[in-house]
């Protein structure tokens, strides 16, 4: 169990400080996911880790969190663990701010999520980081679709279609069947490190 919880904590960590990285490029005009590939031509150990809107599923979101709660219960630190959980469910919050950037604002925008599972290419939205940043957009005023043909019905609404009626697209899971030419000029918002 415990090299289980190590597992899950080792990949929270690597997780969200890529997505601290990822929002470090963005900033500075460069495409991070160059920069991960330049980084796993080194053979000192490195093991490339991808952006994301967070952390999914039934193991990573939730068993580093067991480990802390334990080494709390018995007086150890878990501050990279902690501060990986921080920084992982503030990622909604981050592409909220980057969607409200790129139109100038949200308020009565048209906004379609693409992808709701927590992974690509699984129907899985256990702990999905996507349900925080609809809400998010919601709260700015976004009139909020999703598109995810592998789950299809969520929170009681149904997956919309992939079209050009939209003000912007968030890529959240990008699934292999995703057709994107269906969106036409709609503007992009890329999730996984694009610029």
């Amino acid at each position: 169990e415990t090299a289980k919880l190590l597992e899950n904590s080792f990949r929270l960590v690597n997780i969200s400080f890529i997505n601290e990285i990822s929002i470090f490029c963005q900033k500075l005009g460069i495409d991070v996911n160059e920069v991960i590939a330049a980084a796993a031509t080194k053979p000192y150990g490195f093991m490339p880790f991808y952006p994301s809107i967070g952390v999914g599923g039934h193991c990573i979101p939730v068993d580093p969190l067991y480990l802390a709660n334990k080494a709390r219960e018995v007086g150890a630190s878990t501050r990279f663990i902690d501060l990986a959980d921080q920084i992982n469910q503030e990622m909604p919050g981050y592409f909220v701010g980057r969607a409200e950037e790129k139109l100038g604002g949200l308020k009565t925008k048209k906004v379609l999520v693409v992808g709701v599972s927590y992974k690509p290419n699984v129907a899985d939205v256990r702990e999905t980081p996507v349900e925080s940043l609809i809400v998010g957009l919601k709260q700015k005023g976004a009139q909020v679709s999703w598109h995810d043909d592998l789950v299809k019905e969520w929170n009681g609404e149904k997956s919309v279609e992939l079209s050009s009626d939209f003000d912007l697209a968030i890529i959240a899971t990008p699934h292999d069947y995703l057709d994107l030419t269906k969106l036409g000029n709609v503007p992009i918002l890329n999730t996984r490190g694009s610029i």
